[in-house]
């Protein structure tokens, strides 16, 4: 946890604001909606040295911050990790990095309101899901 926690508080030290479009923005990471199989919310892919965040274009815009905070996870703590080469392929745990990358979310998302919310700490899970509209289950995960 403190891998992850180290990686959000470097981001928003270097890029300002935990707002996930805005650290894309400031890194020139490429954000696309695409027309994805229901089941996929988005991925990250590197071509030619450019970051490419791409999100199902069903997302509603709770869904988009959560799943492009998500993958900013993926691009800073999995970097050269592909998660389908690694399911298909080997027998690494897959699912370790996917809860990883939900905490990196998490904890991206909760910075965002530490500035407006000096209280948040004290907050149940359902209180905070309801502020930041992460899911309730999506919380839970930094507690269990």
């Amino acid at each position: 946890m403190n891998k992850i926690r180290n990686a959000v508080n470097e981001m928003t030290a270097q890029y300002g604001r935990a707002m996930p479009k805005d650290i894309c923005d400031n890194m020139g990471i490429i954000i696309l909606s695409l027309d994805l199989p229901e089941r996929v919310n988005g991925f990250t892919i590197k071509r030619e040295g450019i970051w490419f965040i791409v999100l199902n274009d069903r997302l509603n815009d709770d869904e988009r911050r959560f799943t492009t905070a998500h993958e900013l996870g993926h691009i800073f703590l999995h970097k050269g990790t592909n998660s389908i080469n690694l399911s298909c392929n080997t027998d690494l745990c897959v699912s370790k990095y996917e809860r990883e990358a939900d905490c990196f979310a998490v904890m991206l998302l909760l910075k965002a309101v530490e500035d407006t919310c000096a209280d948040y700490e004290s907050m149940t899970v359902k209180q905070l899901s309801q502020l930041t509209h992460i899911p309730e289950s999506k919380i839970e995960q930094l507690f269990s």
